[in-house]
């Protein structure tokens, strides 16, 4: 089953039948308010850190030995990363993850 990532393509879910409706899967990483340092650390100045800083988001990758050797003196595995695409069912809630080039 090939899938193409276009986000208006008509998807069914394998488990039930709904409508796969297309996405992707972020995770929100929590940052340390500039306020709260002084409280972990005693005697820590924050001295040019703005405050509150907004949030950060990571998209997640696959990655994957592609077999080859890199490197000039130290040869190591090449690697081969890639965005993650998915579909969630508007039934059953089941996702189904993607790797695109």
């Amino acid at each position: 089953m090939e899938i193409e990532m276009e986000e208006k393509q008509e998807v069914t879910c394998p488990k039930c039948g709904g409508k796969m409706v297309a996405g992707r899967m972020k995770i929100p990483l929590e940052i340390i308010a500039a306020q709260t340092m002084p409280q972990l650390a005693s005697g820590f100045e924050m001295r040019g850190v703005p405050g509150g800083m907004g949030d950060i988001v990571a998209f997640p990758q696959w990655e994957e030995k592609t077999g080859e050797k890199t490197g000039f003196i130290f040869k190591r595995d090449g690697v081969k990363e890639m965005r993650m695409r998915g579909f969630r069912c508007s039934l059953c809630n089941y996702v189904e993850l993607y790797a695109i080039e």
